[in-house]
């Protein structure tokens, strides 16, 4: 019997030796962070310019909320602004299935569609972006371009135009008149003697 204690006790040091020598590995078994905390982290890497790291952080939030759009529309502008449009429009649909009316990934998939020249859809999405919130300047800003692109010189003056009557930092408010500048300058002047 002594030398199966022998054995065994022999088996147990041979474990132990052998265990000493794998990597030490750190396991986590709950996530502390919730799917707001793991978003709003992913706002401060991506304000840091880490997108690898944001983008990580808006997936966990997404995986830990199957009902918040949120992360999803973060995770395709953060795709967008680094040009992956396929990407991007991918990831706004996605919001989009969990909160259809999301206007700000509306008009973030129809600025993406834009972008690959899908303008028929742009424009619906665009359109529908702005039943939500009507006087919003970017959605505005997004459905001049869309119409612009379209050849639609004319309703794209109306639209800045309409961008134009809403409260603007001046940054903005000079930024939309050299836009209508340059549509009514395409057309003859057209639109320009509107301009607030």
């Amino acid at each position: 019997m002594s030398r199966r204690i022998l054995k065994l006790l022999s088996a147990m040091a041979l474990l132990v030796l052998l265990s000493g020598c794998s990597l030490p590995r750190i396991i986590v078994l709950n996530d502390p962070l919730t799917p707001r905390q793991h978003n709003d982290l992913g706002v401060a890497y991506e304000q840091a310019g880490e997108t690898e790291l944001a983008l990580r952080s808006y997936r966990r939030a997404a995986k830990g909320d199957r009902c918040w759009a949120q992360p999803l529309v973060n995770t395709g502008n953060v795709l967008a602004a680094g040009g992956d449009w396929k990407g991007a429009v991918t990831s706004f649909r996605a919001a989009l299935r969990r909160e259809a009316q999301h206007a700000e990934a509306m008009n973030n998939l129809a600025w993406s569609l834009l972008q690959q020249g899908e303008l028929a859809e742009a424009r619906r999405w665009a359109e529908a972006a702005l039943q939500q919130q009507p006087d919003e300047v970017l959605f505005l800003d997004t459905l001049a371009e869309i119409q612009l692109a379209q050849g639609d010189a004319a309703a794209a003056g109306a639209t800045l135009l309409r961008a134009l009557q809403q409260p603007l930092p001046d940054a903005e408010r000079r930024r939309l008149l050299q836009r209508l500048e340059e549509v009514t300058g395409a057309m003859g002047g057209a639109v320009g003697d509107e301009t607030p």
